[in-house]
């Protein structure tokens, strides 16, 4: 099993750089991708974890939540972050075309959505 969600699901920065969601070993014992409510920061008691990328999809894209990404290149390569989709330093999101059902119904759409296969 893959520790990302880079093949499926991934935040675009302002620069156009991947921030690829990643599993984390809480301290407090929970393992998964680090969901965090606005408000709440980097706390890791106050986040969600999840194994399950349908439920990563949709924390952030419908539910407005954080998620703990790294960045894969540009001048912050390897920099952890917990970003939300609706910040100004993240322009969208890609998701696989193959998952697109996942977010029916969300204002924003996913930035390769109208490409072509």
């Amino acid at each position: 099993m893959d520790d990302n969600s880079e093949l499926i699901f991934f935040l675009v920065d302002d620069a156009g750089n991947r921030r690829v969601p990643f599993k984390i070993q809480a301290e407090h014992g929970p393992y998964g991708y680090a969901l965090h409510p606005r408000k709440e920061g980097n706390n890791p008691k106050a986040a969600q974890y999840t194994e399950d990328l349908k439920e990563l999809v949709q924390g952030v894209v419908l539910q407005g939540l954080g998620v703990r990404t790294r960045a894969k290149k540009g001048p912050q390569k390897g920099q952890v972050n917990t970003l939300h989709l609706a910040e100004r330093t993240v322009s969208g999101y890609y998701l696989s075309k193959l998952r697109l059902d996942w977010v029916d119904g969300a204002e924003v759409r996913p930035l390769n959505e109208s490409v072509s296969a």
